[in-house]
Parts: structure tokens; C-alpha cells; sequence
């Protein structure tokens, strides 16, 4: 995974993703929660500004990841529930 190479070098990432399982299994550091499989960063059956308000949920929660020191496999979770 690109992810652990670009960390090797001291550039802390994050994966976003809905396949969790696999994040883990590929022991990425910071794994972010996505919605859908097809569809990780919104859901484009929701109405359009809904969409926007769980992408940028989902976006903060990258950003709140990226600056989590971590020890490992760390999940995220976004607060979707509001939407």
C-alpha cells in the first residue's frame, strides 16, 4: 500500500475507505470510514446538499486523522449520524 511507504518517510496518511477489513489487514495507520464501497467520500443518492455535508464530514475526518499521532492501524469514524 502507498500509504506506508509515503509514511516511512515521515508524511503521515490516511486511507478513505468503506473496505475497513482490508485497510486493517494492509496495516494502513489512519483509515477513515467511507460510506459506500463504490461511493467511499458521500452518496449520491442523498440530495445534493446532504451529499455535500457528509462529504465534508468525511473530509474533516481525514484532516482530525492526519493530525492523530497513531500506533498502528487506527480507525476513524465520521459523525454521520446528523445527516
Amino acid at each position: 500500500m502507498i500509504a506506508k511507504e509515503i509514511e516511512r518517510e515521515g508524511i503521515p496518511t490516511g486511507v478513505i475507505t468503506a473496505m475497513v477489513m482490508v485497510a486493517q489487514q494492509a496495516k494502513a495507520s489512519r483509515i477513515i470510514r467511507g460510506v459506500k464501497i463504490p461511493h467511499p467520500c458521500g452518496d449520491p443518492n442523498l440530495p445534493e446538499e446532504r451529499d455535500r455535508l457528509v462529504r465534508r464530514e468525511i473530509v474533516r475526518t481525514a484532516l482530525r486523522a492526519l493530525e492523530t499521532d497513531v500506533n498502528g492501524p487506527t480507525e476513524f469514524v465520521p459523525d454521520l449520524e446528523v445527516f
